[in-house]
């Protein structure tokens, strides 16, 4: 019974890590639109540019009027009253955009209720570290400097994020509800990655950003460079000057362990800087510096210890 669990876990922690992987998770996310946005000629058009997108959306009413909000399937089924049979269960994400009209929102500015959208949206919204996000149609250069200050007050005041419009608007609102969704959609995994990154671990994570591949013995010579490379002070002519007296860290670690005098002995490693004839070459020493660092690295038993 034990195995038969364990195997039940595997399998929903493959399934899980599945949803959030980018190119995936975006079929697990979907947009729901409040009801009132069908009355406004821009939510009329948003809809109909939905239709020619693979966004997932579906409408209802919501708490807020003209309200978008996403909401992420989290692989589970739940008995819904009036339902033949099993639904599949989301969950609300923390981002929340409220959409004005231009005739709106000079409404508000003139019967200054501006002030009030933060605390309806909280009110309507009460998730804790909502994200609220205000759209509305890009304003004219120079036409009613109060309409600037509004916005101004909306991002310093409330908390708010706005988004401006341009034309063709339902074309931009569509770009920025791709923008969110795509957003929405892969923060598990960012936030997953995050993680794995912090601190030391980075130097574990599996990804292929200037790895060396090792296949049947071939690469460990380049995979020895390649960290050498990482560190301070060693460059491609100095990692290649040490690499030709301890071609492998086994040599060096021995070398540390062995030699009395290892230290001196590193330093005095000649680097050939140049390529070309033997009079335009230079040459110059590992030097005690870069030597003591690399003992302390390979030496050390204290994570602490200063390098």
């Amino acid at each position: 019974m034990s195995n038969k669990a364990d195997k039940l876990h595997k399998q929903a922690i493959k399934e899980q890590q599945k949803r959030i992987r980018p190119g995936e998770c975006q079929k697990y996310v979907r947009m729901v639109l409040d009801a009132g946005l069908l009355r406004i000629p821009l939510g009329q058009q948003l809809i109909s540019q939905l239709n020619t997108t693979d966004l997932k959306y579906e409408i209802r009413s919501l708490p807020a009027s003209n309200c978008i909000i996403w909401e992420r399937n989290v692989g589970q089924q739940t008995f819904v009253a009036g339902s033949a049979g099993l639904e599949d269960a989301w969950r609300m994400e923390r981002q929340v955009l409220r959409l004005f009209s231009e005739s709106d929102f000079q409404r508000s500015l003139k019967d200054q209720n501006l002030a009030c959208i933060g605390p309806k949206l909280h009110d309507a919204f009460p998730m804790p570290n909502s994200q609220f996000t205000v759209v509305i149609p890009r304003l004219r250069h120079g036409k009613h400097n109060n309409e600037a200050n509004a916005l101004i007050e909306l991002q310093l005041l409330q908390q708010l994020h706005v988004e401006q419009l341009a034309q063709p608007q339902d074309q931009e609102l569509l770009a920025l509800l791709q923008r969110y969704t795509k957003a929405i959609a892969e923060t598990p995994y960012k936030q997953q990655r995050q993680a794995i990154l912090g601190s030391f671990k980075k130097y574990l994570a599996n990804d292929n950003k200037q790895c060396v591949r090792v296949d049947q013995g071939n690469g460990y010579g380049r995979l020895w460079q390649q960290h050498l490379n990482r560190l301070p002070l060693v460059t491609l002519e100095v990692a290649e000057s040490i690499i030709s007296q301890y071609p492998c860290p086994k040599r060096l670690l021995e070398h540390f362990s062995n030699d009395p005098n290892a230290i001196q002995t590193l330093a005095d490693i000649r680097i050939r800087r140049g390529n070309g004839p033997q009079p335009l070459q230079s040459e110059r020493r590992i030097g005690n510096v870069l030597s003591s660092k690399l003992y302390t690295l390979y030496n050390a038993r204290d994570p602490n210890t200063l390098i």
